[in-house]
């Protein structure tokens, strides 16, 4: 009888400690880093760099087009000598590659820049997420929108990472 009445005892107990530990809540917060990159000062003038960025390799390829198109014509106007049809063919050829290589490495670039720009924005707004965290008595703050699917406004804490970070710059 001793044992069961420890045995209770215990089981009591542990379910005391549980429900005392369950009581204890965690908040969490969010912030939307798109926002952060689209909204802030330094989000802003990246974005601007990036565009300038775009604007370059898409002049780039643009050229690279026009000169594909001028040989294509070329070969279409029927006025060549053989000779010179199947050396301008084989210069369409190379071109049409250097094109397409082109396209594909324009875009990496652009997209790499891109990771780098909302990395480089967001390590600006760590310190202040962290602080933030601190202050409210968040125990996390999640950062991907893709997953989440409401979150209260009281928890969204995006736009005061914006002031805070424009108030730095």
């Amino acid at each position: 009888m001793k044992k069961i009445h420890i045995s209770l005892v215990f089981a009591i107990s542990c379910l005391l400690f549980a429900g005392s530990a369950a009581a204890q809540t965690s908040k969490v917060g969010f912030i939307n880093p798109q926002r952060i990159v689209s909204e802030s000062k330094v989000g802003r003038v990246a974005q601007e760099d990036l565009a300038r960025l775009g604007e370059e390799k898409d002049r780039r390829v643009r050229e690279q087009l026009a000169v594909v198109q001028a040989l294509q014509e070329q070969l279409d106007s029927g006025q060549l000598p053989l000779a010179e049809q199947q050396s301008v063919e084989k210069t369409l050829r190379v071109e049409v590659r250097e094109y397409e290589d082109l396209v594909q490495n324009s875009n990496l670039d652009i997209q790499g820049e891109e990771r780098r720009l909302i990395q480089f924005v967001m390590r600006q707004a760590d310190s202040i997420l962290q602080r933030i965290a601190q202050e409210g008595g968040f125990t996390m703050i999640l950062t991907d929108p893709e997953i989440i699917g409401f979150v209260v406004d009281s928890m969204d804490i995006t736009d005061r990472v914006i002031r805070e970070l424009d108030a730095l710059n």
